[in-house]
């Protein structure tokens, strides 16, 4: 049995991994303004009161990246996508509404998955006033947030547990014995282009990692 997806997704530089590593109260995923530092899909267990589920961070859709890695990229989304018991589309209420959000919206549509509009970056009640205007993306639950202010985790959280799927009946089972499991941490590294990817990749039998 496979525990549920929640799937964060979203144009680059909205803050998707910084919401991650806020909910998981660890750094799970690499944080930087340059965009497209996210390329591969990063996945971390969470237990929100009796559900759990695996909360998946992804690249930015629609994202050139200088390594010409853009359409590897696009696939990890796509099978994040493809994956997702959930949803969370994440925006950036400081930057308003713009074009590359709406291709997001386009391409979530079709998948007829739920969606959660997380409006990120709404430091301020000023901010969270204007959040009604991502409506016009898709007529789903909203829930505005704040890394940086610490604003709503608990809701948010609360708001991802509403909208799974109901539990299998040996999820906490499955959940319990994921997180009893003491954490190896394995650490592949060596020069460029020795194959650490593909390694990785055949270890997990998954493209989990861009080649």
């Amino acid at each position: 049995m496979s525990l549920p997806q929640v799937v964060i997704v979203g144009r680059p530089n909205v803050g998707k991994s910084s919401l991650m590593n806020w909910l998981a109260r660890k750094r799970i995923s690499i944080v930087d303004p340059t965009a497209g530092v996210t390329r591969d899909r990063v996945t971390y267990l969470m237990q929100v009161a009796e559900r759990y589920f695996e909360l998946v961070d992804t690249g930015g859709i629609g994202i050139v990246d200088s390594d010409d890695l853009s359409a590897d990229i696009e696939r990890q989304i796509q099978a994040g996508l493809e994956q997702a018991d959930l949803i969370v589309f994440v925006v950036d209420a400081q930057a308003g509404l713009v074009p590359l959000d709406h291709e997001v919206a386009r391409r979530l549509r079709p998948l007829g998955k739920p969606v959660l509009l997380v409006v990120n970056k709404a430091d301020s009640e000023k901010y969270e006033a204007m959040a009604p205007e991502f409506f016009a993306l898709m007529d789903v639950p909203m829930v505005c947030t704040s890394v940086t202010a610490e604003r709503h985790r608990d809701r948010l959280l609360s708001t991802i547990v509403d909208l799974l799927p109901p539990p299998a009946e040996d999820e906490d089972i499955e959940g319990e014995k994921i997180s009893a499991d003491p954490e190896l941490k394995l650490a592949i590294v060596g020069r460029r282009n020795v194959g650490k990817s593909t390694f990785i990749n055949a270890l997990a039998q998954t493209e989990r990692m861009i080649v």
